[in-house]
């Protein structure tokens, strides 16, 4: 593989690897209950995409450059998607959600009780209810439940 390549798809799986961390961790705090706000994570995703489409650019891509069976985009913000697309199905790293998987099993046993009939009473309430309304319904309900005094 020539140096162009091997670098692209390099900082093309950095920046795989950093969308996806960031998106592992902004789960892990909902599935805690927490808000995600923008963390060093997402400063690093920024930051790979940036280098991403820095060397994009820089490389000055003939017309018909090719990645696999990808031919890259001129453009730097779509071959950065290609790119990354690219990435995403040759990667073999595992689940990203890994470190989080204690996290998600806590959050889950939480909520391993039976319904009681009072709660079962509100779930076919909001079943009836059009998805944007339940949706608002839930959004100000966990919205309380964490202004609440533990």
């Amino acid at each position: 593989m020539d140096p162009i390549r091997s670098i692209l798809l390099s900082l093309a799986r950095t920046a795989e690897e950093a969308r996806l961390r960031w998106h592992a961790e902004r789960a892990a705090l909902r599935a805690r209950g927490e808000t995600p706000t923008r963390t060093e994570a997402f400063a690093y995703d920024v930051q790979a995409n940036l280098c991403l489409i820095t060397a994009i650019t820089a490389a000055d891509l003939p017309v018909n450059f090719r990645l696999y069976d990808t031919t890259l985009s001129r453009d730097p913000l779509t071959a950065a998607a290609q790119l990354r697309q690219v990435t995403s199905a040759y990667d073999h790293s595992g689940p990203i959600e890994a470190a989080h998987e204690a996290a998600r099993l806590a959050y889950k046993a939480a909520f391993t009780e039976p319904l009681t009939a009072q709660e079962q009473h509100y779930v076919d309430l909001l079943v009836d209810l059009p998805a944007a309304r339940r949706d608002k319904i839930i959004e100000v309900a966990e919205e309380r439940a964490r202004h609440l005094p533990a």
